[in-house]
């Protein structure tokens, strides 16, 4: 665990700015590589984040996190042992401009840090986060929405152009 968080601290940041952060590095323990592209959204305690991993193996993924923090987090994927409790799952509802919004199945990895959950047996979502990303591709804005109160607004042209230039990143 040491060496992991040495290694997360001597990854390079490729771009900071106040509303955007990219950041890339080599988790340790894994042999993956990761790509995190972070997106502040609308109220400023909220980020959007693209995470892209390719593992040890060549495989790669696309993970996409929702997080009411002061600065994006890292969450890296791992195997959950039987023994750990599962983690907590929620219904959020994710929408682009226009579109009707899509209500869907996120995990709460962290307080207040959602991460979709992929397609499958241990999931009802049906869509991959490739999905997603295309639609980013036509719009300017994400919305997440808690509930009919609550609800966080991002802007995905930023996020598309900072993932282009991610070698990673890319299908």
């Amino acid at each position: 665990m040491r060496r992991f968080f040495w290694m997360l601290l001597a990854c390079a940041a490729m771009a900071q700015t106040p509303n955007l952060s990219v950041t890339s590095g080599v988790a340790s323990s894994m042999g993956a590589e990761w790509t995190r592209i972070s997106v502040r959204g609308e109220p400023q305690n909220a980020w959007l984040t693209l995470q892209c991993l390719k593992t040890a193996e060549g495989a790669k993924q696309a993970d996409l996190f929702f997080e009411t923090a002061a600065s994006p987090a890292f969450w890296m994927p791992h195997d959950r042992a039987a023994t750990e409790p599962p983690l907590h799952s929620v219904r959020l509802s994710l929408t682009f401009d226009a579109y009707k919004p899509l209500r869907r199945e996120w995990i709460e990895v962290r307080d207040n840090q959602f991460l979709y959950a992929r397609p499958g047996l241990h999931s009802s979502n049906t869509e991959p986060v490739a999905f997603y990303v295309k639609f980013m591709g036509s719009t300017t804005t994400a919305t997440v929405f808690k509930d009919r109160d609550t609800s966080w607004s991002f802007p995905t042209q930023p996020l598309l152009k900072a993932m282009a230039a991610q070698p990673l990143c890319q299908p």
